[in-house]
């Protein structure tokens, strides 16, 4: 698809936006509730939390929880740089319904995966990912969007869904990298 085509369809997406949330930052609404580069103070108006915000230097993250579904939204800098959704059960029926839907969605998927080099079939990667000894990580990154979106699986979270901002999620990094 043409670069100018995927612009026409950005400008027309975010025109669907309310104009609140445009002022605000919002990239793009995800989880019908999340605003990515949105702030977190407003966010924290609009949706309360049991809890207060984690907070480690420029970074802030809460935790929402419904029942055995956990959605964390980080923030850098005060703006919605990640929202996370984790799926259960964690299982290849899990992984391959998301994937199906994400790339009916966005396209083509790029396999960023990192796994032992005996991990050759899905069974294996599973059995790697299961005791550890790797992650499966897809990524769908649009031409021209601020934002990507990343289906993992790994030991500690299983299966989960990320939208990221580009721009924040690399300063975060970065601000991260130079601490050490």
């Amino acid at each position: 698809m043409p670069q100018w085509i995927v612009l026409i369809l950005l400008s027309l997406s975010s025109a669907l936006l309310p104009a609140e949330e445009l002022h605000d930052g919002c990239l793009k609404r995800v989880f019908m509730h999340y605003c990515l580069g949105e702030s977190l103070d407003r966010l924290l108006q609009r949706r309360p939390v049991d809890m207060d915000p984690i907070v480690n230097g420029d970074r802030a993250g809460i935790i929402y929880t419904k029942g055995r579904e956990r959605i964390y939204v980080m923030a850098f800098q005060g703006r919605i740089y990640k929202v996370l959704k984790t799926y259960e059960p964690s299982n290849q029926v899990t992984l391959q319904r998301l994937q199906r839907t994400l790339s009916e969605k966005y396209g083509k998927h790029r396999d960023i995966s990192h796994l032992p080099k005996y991990a050759r079939n899905m069974a294996g990667k599973i059995g790697a990912v299961r005791r550890g000894e790797g992650e499966l990580r897809y990524r769908w990154q649009l031409p021209a969007s601020p934002w990507r979106v990343e289906l993992t699986w790994t030991r500690k979270l299983g299966i989960s869904l990320a939208y990221l901002v580009n721009t924040l999620d690399r300063q975060q990094r970065e601000a991260d990298e130079s601490s050490l």
